[in-house]
């Protein structure tokens, strides 16, 4: 449906994605540019392919992002090709290349770009992304996104994962979504002969002051805090749902790791 739709499909080899494509996303949420990543898209056990499918059929534009890595790789070939298709077949834009590196090698290796506009990935990663706001202001497919766009920043890495969602999904759901996005495990390495687990609390940045209010207590009660005009809304419960919590279209979360006081650690009995 139009309302699920996202602005961009990041088609990237993976061997880019530590030096281009996550500099990129980041810029790309810091204004509000909505896209599809296969790390925060992807889950354990997923299937890939429905996964992918699922990505390009519900995306505006494949940011299609050529370097020396991305030859002869399956997936993103695969996902240039299926876009192609769909563009000559409707004459509508639907590809936007973007040549990291090695434009001579790019343009000999794929001959079907010299009938393309590309842009080259140069400078800083914000200025491909101004590049790219510059283009989605033109585009008529650009309208107010039904749904909720969320931010979260881990407040450990200052890394950013931007979220489309319904209003109805829960906390536990968003959560795991930014987990999964931004990198962060449950499990921290202390060295302590136990394992020491976290969880993750989303925090309003609406709610800031109030989250630090709390004691260590009480915050590890809570899976997440909201602003909601006046007051703060806690959720105790990770099944809430983002609407009765009052998440609003737009809303940064900072993730907090907490110790997970449900976890109960592997009894060391002796045989």
């Amino acid at each position: 449906m139009a309302e699920d739709m996202q602005d961009l499909f990041l088609s990237h080899a993976s061997d880019d994605k530590v030096r281009y494509i996550q500099p990129l996303a980041e810029s790309l949420t810091t204004r509000k540019i909505t896209y599809w990543l296969d790390s925060v898209e992807i889950g354990w056990g997923d299937n890939i392919p429905l996964r992918i499918n699922e990505g390009l059929r519900t995306s505006r534009y494949l940011l299609l992002c050529l370097s020396r890595s991305f030859l002869n790789r399956r997936w993103p070939e695969a996902e240039m090709a299926s876009v192609l298709a769909r563009q000559n077949a409707t004459g509508q834009k639907q590809v936007l290349p973007l040549i990291l590196n090695s434009k001579e090698l790019m343009l000999n290796q794929y001959p079907i770009l010299a009938s393309l506009a590309y842009k080259e990935y140069k400078g800083s990663a914000e200025v491909v992304a101004d590049e790219i706001a510059a283009v989605l202001q033109l585009s008529p497919h650009k309208q107010k996104q039904h749904g909720l766009h969320i931010t979260v920043e881990s407040v450990h890495t200052g890394k950013l994962c931007d979220i489309q969602v319904s209003p109805k999904v829960s906390v536990r759901w968003l959560a795991d979504k930014a987990q999964q996005g931004l990198g962060v495990s449950d499990q921290a390495e202390t060295g302590a002969y136990l394992p020491f687990h976290v969880k993750w609390v989303l925090v309003d940045v609406q709610a800031e002051k109030e989250w630090h209010r709390l004691g260590r207590r009480e915050q590890s009660r809570l899976f997440a805090i909201v602003q909601k005009g006046k007051r703060a809304e806690v959720s105790h419960d990770d099944s809430d749902r983002l609407e009765d919590l009052g998440v609003q279209d737009g809303t940064i979360f900072h993730l907090y790791a907490i110790e997970d006081d449900r976890y109960e650690p592997p009894c060391a009995c002796a045989n």
